[in-house]
C-alpha cells in the first residue's frame, strides 16, 4: 500500500517500501508494517496487464494515487505530489518522478496539462531491451495509456462519455455454455451420451499413467542439453556431476551399443539425427549425455553440472525469415502446385491484393511430459511408453540397442495427451532409456520436466507466407498465388507437413487459379514436428487470411465473400479429388442464423459507434477438413471369456484423452448385443499391435472401430448356429456352450483400407466468434463462441462436443496466447516454462460457449454413419483472429488510419494494442 513502512530488526528502524526494494535482508527481519490512512479526497488504482486473462506475470504493472480538489467547476486539481509507480519497466524505474513533479498542484482536467503529462511520462519510461519480455515499444505505450486510463477516471463527467469507458478494466461474467446433439435410441449404446470410461478414475487421480511408475530399485535418467545453438562442441566435463551423491554414470555417444540415431529406413525421413549429439549442437536443448542416477532429482541435478564446452559459434537461424536470408532450406522434394495461370489471373483481376503474414509455433503443452520406463529382461527389453506410435518406438529403442524388434515388447495403457509429438519426438527419449537400461542392466524410467520437455522436443511449425490474389469485379476468385515458408527445425522430417498443405489451402473455396510454392525452412531450432491438426489448421487460415484482405480491398462483408466462392459438387480440389459430399452452404447458412449473427453485427457496429476505447468484432468462418484413409492400419483383438461371457479388447489405437475406448467399447457392445459393463479394454501392445500405424491424424478411432466391427462379425457368425438353435439362451449360457463346443472365442483384424479415392469424404464446420478488445492495453475477451460441426452420427455425443470444445480451446491459445520466443545469440528458447508460456487458463475459454453438432446428416462414407472428430474444430478458431481485426480496424479507422493492416499470429496482448498504431495525440478527453 502506498506509504507503507516496514519496521526491520534488529535495529528497529523505519524504511519506504521503495527504500525496502535494494535493502539487503541478510540477518535481518521484519518486525512490523505501518500502514497509513487516507481521507476521500485520495484515488488508488492499481492495474495489472497480463498475457492472458487470468494467473499470468504483469506485463506491466502500475499503480497511481492522487489527492484531489474538485472544488472549483470544471477543475481537478491535484494538491499534492502524485505517486505514480510502475513494474516491469527497467531494474531502476519505479516512480515516474517527473511526471509526478510536472502534475503537482495542477488541474488535471486541462487538456493542454494532460498532454503535457503524457509527453513527460511517455519520455520518462525508458524500458530496457529483454528478448524474453514484451517490446520496449509496448511497455511504454502501456505504462503511458494506463496512465490515460487514471486520468479519464479523475476526471469523470468532464470527459466524453465515448471516452470515459477506457476507464478500469475488461469485466468477465461467470462463463456458460450450451451443447446441442443428436441421439438415437433404437441404436444404443451407439449414438448415445455417455461421459468418457476412463472419466471418473483420471478426475479422482486413480487413473495410473506411466509416470507414475515406481517400481523399487528403478533408477532415473535425464538429458544433458547444449546451452548453444549452431556450434561445434569442444569437451563434455562430467567429473561434478559423478561426484554428486546418487549419480551412477554419465552416458555419451560412445557407450551407445546400437546406432546412434534415432529414424528408420522407409519411414519419415529423421536421417542423421543423433540421440547424443557428438561434434555438433545444431539447436540449444539437444540432448549430448543422459545422467543415470538413483532419483530423478539427483538425475536432473547432475545434468546441470555437466560442462559443455563449444567452439566455432555461429549466429543461430531461428526463424522462417533467417533461414530465407541465409538460404537455409532442407533438401527436400517439395510438392508445388499449379492449376492454370494464377500470376496473370491476378495482374488481371479487378481487385488484387499482395502481402505477407507470419504464424507462430505452439507447444504441445501435454498433461504428461514425455516418459518411458524400460526393463531388462533375460532375452530383450520390456518398454512402458508415452508413445502415440508403439511400431516406431519400438524401432526406434531396437536400433539404439543393437537388438531385433521381436526382442522390444512396448506397452500402452494410456497417454496423457499426445496431440502428435508423441508420434515421432517421443523417440528420442524412448532411445535414450533403452540405451541407459541397456547400459546399466537395470530398470531406468526417464519423466522429463517440463523445462526439458519444452526445450528438446519440437512444435507446431511456424510458417511465413508471402501472396498474391485477385477478384472479379462481382468478387469471384481470379486466382490465388501463394509462397509457403515452414520452419521444419533442423531436420527434415517435418517437411511432409509442408509438403501436405495442398490438401487443406482451398478450404472450402474454388479458385480457378492457383500458384503455391513450398519451402521447407532450416533452422538451429529443434526438429519441429506434428501438433493437433497439422498442416490444416495453418493452410486453412492462410486461404482465410488472403480472403479477409480481398474483401476488404473490396468493401465487401467476409462473409459474403466467401460465400461467393464456395466450393460446389463436382469442383476439383487442389488435391486432385472431385467434391462430392459438400454441404458447407447450408451448414453456414444454419450456424449464422443460430447464432444470430446479422443482429449481432449491427450491434457490434453501435457498440463500437458508443465507444472509443472499447471495440468489438465478430467473425464466422467456415472450413472444410479432408478425410484420407490411407495406411490406416490397425490390428483389433476381441476375446469372449467362458465363465461369464466377458469380454477384453486391445486395438491398435492408443487412448490419448480423446475417448477412443469408450467409442470401441460402445461399437462393441452394439454389434454384439451386450452390456457396456461386459467389456474390458486392455493396453495396447506392440506384439498384438505389430506394424501398425500410429494414433493420429484424427482417423484412429473411426478404423479402429471399424477393426472392432469385423471382430464382432466373425465372432458372431461363429456364435450363430449355437445362437439360432437356442433363440432365448443368456448371453453367458451362450458363450459357454460355444467354449463346450470347442469355438473359437476370439477374433483378430487388420485393417487395410482401399478405398477407391485418397479422399474418403469431408468434415465440415462453421464456427462464429465475438470479442471484445480494450484498444489501450490489448486485453481482450471473447463474448460469445458458436460452432456447428457435421460430425455425421455420432457414435459418442459426449465425446465429440468434448472434442469439438477442448480442440476450440487449443486453437484459441495458438491465435491468441502461445507465443514461442529464443534467445537471438544463443538459440535458448526463452518461454521453456509456465512463466512465460501461456496456454488458455479459465477465464481465456469463451464466456458464452455454444455448440452443436449438425443433426440428421449421417454420413454414408463413414463408419456407422459417423464422421471423424479430434482435430477440425481447432481449425475454425481462426475466426477469433479476424474478430479481433474487426475491433482493431474500427479503433484504427477513427484514428483516420483505413488502410490494410497486415497481423501474425498470434494476436497476443501486445500486438493487439501494437496493431491499433494509438498516438499521444489520440489521448484526449473529448474529440
Amino acid at each position: 500500500m502506498a506509504g507503507t513502512q516496514l519496521m526491520i530488526g534488529p535495529e528497529n528502524k523505519l524504511y519506504s517500501m521503495e527504500d525496502f526494494l535494494t535493502f539487503d535482508l541478510k540477518g535481518k527481519f521484519i518486525l512490523q508494517a505501518h500502514f497509513p490512512t487516507y481521507s476521500d479526497d485520495y484515488v488508488f488504482r492499481t492495474y495489472k496487464i497480463m498475457p492472458r486473462a487470468t494467473n499470468a506475470h504483469a506485463l506491466v504493472e502500475a499503480g497511481f494515487r492522487a489527492k484531489l480538489d474538485k472544488g472549483q467547476q470544471g477543475q481537478v486539481v491535484i494538491t499534492e505530489r502524485p505517486a505514480l509507480i510502475f513494474a516491469n519497466i527497467n531494474d531502476e524505474f519505479v516512480h515516474a518522478k517527473a511526471t509526478e513533479d510536472f502534475l503537482t498542484g495542477k488541474n488535471i482536467a486541462d487538456p493542454q496539462l494532460l498532454k503535457g503529462a503524457l509527453t513527460t511520462l511517455q519520455n520518462e519510461v525508458q524500458p530496457k531491451e529483454d528478448p524474453a519480455e514484451a517490446s520496449v515499444e509496448y511497455r511504454r505505450s502501456l505504462a503511458v495509456s494506463l496512465f490515460y486510463k487514471f486520468a479519464l477516471e479523475l476526471v469523470g463527467d468532464l470527459a466524453d462519455a465515448r471516452y470515459k469507458t477506457a476507464v478500469g478494466s475488461l469485466v468477465r461474467p461467470v462463463s456458460s455454455g450450451s451443447q446441442s446433439f443428436e441421439t438415437k435410441q433404437e441404436n444404443w449404446p451407439i449414438t448415445q451420451a455417455i461421459p468418457k470410461l476412463e472419466s471418473m478414475v483420471q478426475c479422482t487421480g486413480e487413473a495410473k499413467y506411466i509416470s507414475d511408475i515406481e517400481t523399487e530399485g528403478i533408477l532415473r535418467a535425464a538429458f544433458v542439453l547444449t546451452t548453444q545453438a549452431n556450434a561445434s562442441i569442444y569437451r563434455l566435463d562430467a567429473t561434478a556431476a559423478m561426484a554428486l551423491p546418487g549419480v551412477l554414470r554419465v552416458i555419451t555417444a560412445s557407450d551407445v551399443p546400437g546406432k546412434n540415431v534415432i529414424g528408420t529406413p522407409g519411414r519419415t525421413p529423421i536421417m542423421g539425427e543423433e540421440i547424443l549429439a557428438t561434434t555438433q549442437s545444431y539447436y540449444a536443448g539437444q540432448p549430448v549425455a543422459i545422467v543415470v542416477a538413483v532419483s530423478r532429482e539427483m538425475a536432473e541435478e547432475g545434468a546441470k553440472l555437466v560442462k559443455v564446452e563449444y567452439f566455432n559459434v555461429q549466429t543461430p537461424i531461428l526463424t522462417c525469415l533467417d533461414a530465407i536470408n541465409s538460404n537455409s532450406f532442407h533438401e527436400t522434394k517439395m510438392k508445388d502446385i499449379n492449376v492454370g495461370d494464377a500470376e496473370v489471373a491476378v495482374k488481371n483481376a479487378a481487385v488484387s491484393v499482395e502481402g505477407s503474414f507470419e504464424m507462430g509455433a505452439q507447444q504441445h503443452f501435454h498433461t504428461e511430459t514425455m516418459v518411458t520406463v524400460c526393463y531388462p529382461t533375460e532375452d530383450g527389453m520390456n518398454v512402458e511408453a508415452g508413445t502415440q506410435f508403439i511400431d516406431g518406438t519400438q524401432s526406434a529403442i531396437a536400433q539404439a540397442c543393437g537388438l531385433g524388434k521381436n526382442k522390444i515388447n512396448v506397452t500402452v495403457k494410456r497417454n496423457g495427451g499426445g496431440f502428435g509429438a508423441k508420434g515421432s519426438r517421443i523417440n528420442i527419449v524412448a532411445a535414450a532409456v533403452g540405451i541407459a537400461a541397456f547400459v546399466m542392466k537395470r530398470p531406468v524410467k526417464m519423466h522429463q520436466s517440463l523445462w526439458d520437455n519444452f526445450k528438446l522436443i519440437g512444435r507446431r511449425l511456424p510458417y511465413l507466407i508471402k501472396y498474391k490474389a485477385g477478384t472479379d469485379a462481382a468478387g469471384k476468385l481470379a486466382g490465388i498465388v501463394l509462397d509457403v515458408y515452414g520452419d521444419c527445425g533442423y531436420q527434415p522430417s517435418a517437411s511432409v507437413i509442408v509438403n501436405g498443405l495442398p490438401n487443406w489451402i482451398d478450404n472450402i473455396y474454388f479458385s480457378p487459379a492457383w500458384k503455391v510454392r513450398l519451402h521447407a525452412c532450416k533452422t538451429n531450432t529443434p526438429p519441429n514436428t506434428h501438433c493437433r491438426a497439422p498442416g490444416s489448421t495453418e493452410g486453412i487460415y492462410m486461404t482465410e487470411y488472403v480472403l479477409q484482405h480481398l474483401a476488404y480491398a473490396s468493401g465487401k462483408n467476409p462473409v459474403d465473400l466467401k460465400r461467393q466462392n464456395f466450393l460446389k459438387n463436382g469442383d476439383n480440389l487442389l488435391e486432385g479429388a472431385t467434391i462430392k459430399d459438400c454441404n458447407i452452404g447450408p451448414l453456414t447458412e444454419q450456424l449464422m442464423s443460430s447464432a444470430s449473427y446479422n443482429d449481432r453485427a449491427v450491434a457490434v457496429d453501435q457498440f463500437n459507434k458508443d465507444n472509443r476505447w472499447r471495440k468489438r468484432g465478430i467473425s464466422v468462418v467456415p472450413m472444410r477438413f479432408a478425410v484420407h484413409w490411407r495406411n490406416g492400419n490397425y490390428n483389433c483383438l476381441v476375446a469372449i471369456f467362458h465363465e461369464g461371457g466377458t469380454i477384453a479388447v486391445t486395438h491398435g489405437g492408443i487412448e490419448l484423452g480423446q475417448g477412443i475406448n469408450t467409442k470401441v467399447v460402445q461399437v462393441i457392445a452394439y454389434e454384439l448385443g451386450v452390456e457396456m459393463s461386459r467389456i474390458q479394454v486392455q493396453p495396447t501392445m506392440a506384439i498384438t499391435n505389430a506394424n501398425a500405424r500410429g494414433t493420429y491424424g484424427s482417423i484412429s478411432t473411426e478404423l479402429v472401430c471399424l477393426s472392432a466391427i469385423e471382430c464382432c462379425r466373425q465372432l458372431n457368425d461363429r456364435l450363430k448356429p449355437v445362437k439360432d438353435a437356442n433363440p432365448n439362451v443368456k448371453w453367458e449360457d451362450l458363450i459357454e456352450t460355444c467354449y463346450k463346443q470347442g469355438i473359437d472365442l476370439s477374433a483378430r483384424t487388420w485393417t487395410n483400407p482401399k478405398p477407391e479415392e485418397p479422399l474418403v469424404y469431408n468434415t465440415y464446420c462453421a464456427m462464429c466468434t465475438e470479442v471484445e478488445v480494450d484498444i489501450l492495453t490489448g486485453e481482450s475477451h471473447v463474448l460469445r463462441l458458436d460452432c456447428l460441426y457435421d460430425c455425421g452420427e455420432s457414435i459418442s455425443p459426449y465425446i465429440d462436443i468434448g472434442q469439438v470444445e477442448g480442440g476450440t480451446i487449443m486453437g484459441l491459445g495458438y491465435y491468441m496466447t502461445e507465443e514461442v520466443r529464443f534467445h537471438p545469440k544463443t538459440g535458448q528458447n526463452l518461454t521453456f516454462g509456465t512463466w512465460k508460456y501461456k496456454p488458455p487458463f479459465a477465464k481465456d475459454i469463451p464466456i458464452d460457449f455454444r455448440v452443436a453438432l449438425l443433426k440428421n446428416a449421417p454420413n454414408p462414407s463413414g463408419v456407422l454413419r459417423s464422421k471423424l472428430m479430434q482435430e477440425p474444430p481447432l481449425c475454425a478458431t481462426a475466426s477469433v483472429v479476424f474478430a479481433l481485426r474487426q475491433a482493431i480496424q474500427a479503433s484504427r479507422t477513427e484514428a483516420g488510419k483505413n488502410d490494410w493492416f497486415p497481423n501474425d499470429v498470434p494476436m497476443t496482448v501486445e500486438r493487439v494494442q501494437q496493431y491499433a498504431q494509438t498516438q499521444l495525440a489520440d489521448l484526449v478527453y473529448k474529440p
